[in-house]
Protein backbone atom coordinates (compact mmCIF):
# COMPACT_ATOMS: atom_id res chain seq x y z
CA UNK A 1 0.00 0.00 0.00
CA UNK A 2 1.44 3.40 -0.96
CA UNK A 3 0.69 4.78 2.71
CA UNK A 4 2.23 2.34 4.31
CA UNK A 5 5.57 2.52 1.85
CA UNK A 6 5.67 6.41 2.36
CA UNK A 7 5.45 6.33 6.23
CA UNK A 8 2.23 8.52 5.41
CA UNK A 9 -0.28 7.28 7.97
CA UNK A 10 -3.42 9.29 7.05
CA UNK A 11 -2.67 7.93 3.52
CA UNK A 12 -2.67 4.19 4.61
CA UNK A 13 -5.54 4.99 6.99
CA UNK A 14 -7.31 5.62 3.45
CA UNK A 15 -5.88 2.79 1.53
CA UNK A 16 -6.74 0.26 4.34
CA UNK A 17 -10.55 1.85 4.02
CA UNK A 18 -10.58 1.63 0.54
CA UNK A 19 -9.61 -2.52 0.84
CA UNK A 20 -11.23 -3.78 3.70
CA UNK A 21 -14.25 -1.11 4.15
CA UNK A 22 -14.82 0.57 7.64
CA UNK A 23 -15.65 -1.54 10.55
CA UNK A 24 -18.71 -0.75 12.89
CA UNK A 25 -17.38 -0.42 16.56
CA UNK A 26 -20.02 -2.05 17.84
CA UNK A 27 -20.42 -5.10 15.67
CA UNK A 28 -17.01 -7.46 15.00
CA UNK A 29 -17.37 -10.85 13.68
CA UNK A 30 -14.95 -13.69 13.19
CA UNK A 31 -15.10 -16.68 11.37
CA UNK A 32 -15.33 -18.48 15.33
CA UNK A 33 -18.33 -16.46 15.94
CA UNK A 34 -20.55 -19.00 14.31
CA UNK A 35 -19.13 -22.02 16.41
CA UNK A 36 -19.61 -19.57 19.52
CA UNK A 37 -22.91 -19.18 18.84
CA UNK A 38 -23.82 -22.65 17.64
CA UNK A 39 -22.08 -24.13 20.95
CA UNK A 40 -24.14 -21.46 23.32
CA UNK A 41 -27.26 -22.84 21.77
CA UNK A 42 -26.22 -26.09 22.62
CA UNK A 43 -25.14 -25.45 26.04
CA UNK A 44 -28.52 -23.85 26.66
CA UNK A 45 -30.43 -27.32 25.76
CA UNK A 46 -31.08 -26.35 22.44
CA UNK A 47 -33.98 -24.18 20.90
CA UNK A 48 -37.36 -24.76 22.48
CA UNK A 49 -39.59 -22.14 21.43
CA UNK A 50 -40.15 -19.55 18.68
CA UNK A 51 -38.54 -16.70 20.61
CA UNK A 52 -35.35 -18.42 20.76
CA UNK A 53 -35.35 -18.95 17.33
CA UNK A 54 -35.93 -15.47 16.22
CA UNK A 55 -33.10 -14.61 18.58
CA UNK A 56 -30.72 -16.96 17.12
CA UNK A 57 -31.59 -16.52 13.15
CA UNK A 58 -31.38 -12.88 14.20
CA UNK A 59 -27.73 -13.53 15.63
CA UNK A 60 -26.64 -16.06 12.79
CA UNK A 61 -27.76 -13.99 9.65
CA UNK A 62 -26.19 -10.78 11.29
CA UNK A 63 -22.99 -12.72 11.40
CA UNK A 64 -22.95 -14.46 8.21
CA UNK A 65 -24.24 -11.09 6.61
CA UNK A 66 -21.37 -9.09 8.25
CA UNK A 67 -18.71 -12.03 7.15
CA UNK A 68 -19.96 -11.81 3.97
CA UNK A 69 -19.74 -7.87 3.52
CA UNK A 70 -16.19 -7.58 4.69
CA UNK A 71 -15.05 -10.74 2.42
CA UNK A 72 -14.37 -13.15 5.34
CA UNK A 73 -16.45 -15.92 3.74
CA UNK A 74 -17.74 -16.05 -0.17
CA UNK A 75 -20.38 -18.12 -1.56
CA UNK A 76 -22.43 -21.14 0.67
CA UNK A 77 -21.60 -22.17 3.76
CA UNK A 78 -22.70 -25.31 5.56
CA UNK A 79 -22.76 -26.37 9.20
CA UNK A 80 -23.57 -29.57 9.18
CA UNK A 81 -22.63 -30.78 12.02
CA UNK A 82 -23.82 -27.53 14.38
CA UNK A 83 -26.79 -27.13 12.91
CA UNK A 84 -27.79 -30.91 14.03
CA UNK A 85 -27.28 -29.77 17.44
CA UNK A 86 -29.71 -26.13 17.05
CA UNK A 87 -32.95 -27.73 18.21
CA UNK A 88 -33.51 -29.24 21.74
CA UNK A 89 -33.96 -32.90 21.47
CA UNK A 90 -37.50 -33.17 21.55
CA UNK A 91 -38.11 -30.54 18.29
CA UNK A 92 -35.20 -31.94 16.92
CA UNK A 93 -36.60 -35.25 16.50
CA UNK A 94 -40.04 -34.11 15.29
CA UNK A 95 -38.19 -32.04 12.92
CA UNK A 96 -36.22 -34.91 11.79
CA UNK A 97 -39.34 -37.19 11.48
CA UNK A 98 -40.71 -34.92 8.77
CA UNK A 99 -37.83 -34.10 7.02
CA UNK A 100 -37.87 -37.92 6.61
CA UNK A 101 -41.27 -38.24 5.54
CA UNK A 102 -40.91 -35.32 2.83
CA UNK A 103 -37.77 -37.29 1.70
CA UNK A 104 -35.38 -34.09 2.32
CA UNK A 105 -32.79 -35.85 4.01
CA UNK A 106 -29.63 -37.20 2.02
CA UNK A 107 -28.47 -40.90 2.48
CA UNK A 108 -25.10 -41.20 2.64
CA UNK A 109 -23.04 -44.69 0.90
CA UNK A 110 -22.66 -45.99 4.45
CA UNK A 111 -26.85 -46.19 4.75
CA UNK A 112 -26.62 -42.93 7.38
CA UNK A 113 -28.55 -39.96 6.92
CA UNK A 114 -26.47 -36.29 6.15
CA UNK A 115 -28.14 -33.52 7.61
CA UNK A 116 -29.10 -30.93 5.11
CA UNK A 117 -28.68 -27.46 4.56
CA UNK A 118 -29.38 -24.46 7.08
CA UNK A 119 -32.01 -23.07 5.25
CA UNK A 120 -33.64 -26.42 4.55
CA UNK A 121 -33.39 -26.53 8.35
CA UNK A 122 -35.00 -23.48 9.51
CA UNK A 123 -37.94 -24.24 6.98
CA UNK A 124 -38.65 -27.36 9.38
CA UNK A 125 -38.08 -25.49 12.37
CA UNK A 126 -40.16 -22.91 12.15
CA UNK A 127 -42.95 -24.96 10.62
CA UNK A 128 -42.13 -27.33 13.97
CA UNK A 129 -42.42 -23.86 16.43
CA UNK A 130 -45.57 -23.06 14.62
CA UNK A 131 -47.20 -26.04 15.43
CA UNK A 132 -46.21 -26.38 18.98
CA UNK A 133 -47.89 -22.45 19.24
CA UNK A 134 -50.77 -23.45 17.64
CA UNK A 135 -50.94 -26.48 19.89
CA UNK A 136 -50.26 -24.50 22.43
CA UNK A 137 -52.55 -21.89 21.60
CA UNK A 138 -55.66 -24.71 21.56
CA UNK A 139 -54.73 -26.28 24.94
CA UNK A 140 -54.85 -22.66 26.50
CA UNK A 141 -58.31 -22.06 25.09
CA UNK A 142 -59.33 -25.37 25.95
CA UNK A 143 -57.81 -25.20 29.43
CA UNK A 144 -59.89 -21.70 29.93
CA UNK A 145 -62.77 -22.95 28.35
CA UNK A 146 -63.35 -26.01 30.50
CA UNK A 147 -62.24 -23.69 34.16
CA UNK A 148 -65.18 -21.61 32.62
CA UNK A 149 -67.50 -24.42 32.42
CA UNK A 150 -66.20 -25.95 35.80
CA UNK A 151 -66.92 -22.58 37.55
CA UNK A 152 -70.53 -22.30 36.16
CA UNK A 153 -70.76 -25.60 36.95
CA UNK A 154 -69.76 -25.07 40.79
CA UNK A 155 -72.08 -22.19 40.94
CA UNK A 156 -74.99 -24.08 39.58
CA UNK A 157 -74.85 -26.95 42.47
CA UNK A 158 -74.43 -23.94 45.27
CA UNK A 159 -77.39 -22.44 43.74
CA UNK A 160 -79.14 -25.51 44.10
CA UNK A 161 -78.12 -26.17 47.57
CA UNK A 162 -78.84 -22.64 48.40
CA UNK A 163 -82.25 -23.25 47.25
CA UNK A 164 -83.01 -26.84 48.88
CA UNK A 165 -82.03 -25.27 52.61
CA UNK A 166 -84.40 -22.54 51.48
CA UNK A 167 -87.36 -25.40 51.27
CA UNK A 168 -86.35 -27.29 53.93
CA UNK A 169 -86.23 -24.63 56.43
CA UNK A 170 -89.49 -23.74 55.35
CA UNK A 171 -90.76 -26.83 55.30
CA UNK A 172 -89.25 -27.18 59.08
CA UNK A 173 -90.21 -23.69 60.14
CA UNK A 174 -93.61 -23.10 58.66
CA UNK A 175 -94.48 -19.55 58.55
CA UNK A 176 -97.71 -18.72 59.65
CA UNK A 177 -99.95 -16.87 56.83
CA UNK A 178 -101.58 -13.77 57.64
CA UNK A 179 -105.34 -13.39 56.30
Amino acid sequence: MPGYETGDWEQLKLDMKRRWGTVSPERRYKLSSITQLFTKIQQEGGIRNMTQYKKFIGEYESIINYLRRYQYIQGDINHNQETSAIPSSIVQESIYREILKDEAMVQALDGGYIIPRLEILKLYIEQDLEAKVLIQQKEFSQTKSQEKKARFEEESWEEVLKKMKDITQKIQNPQPQGN
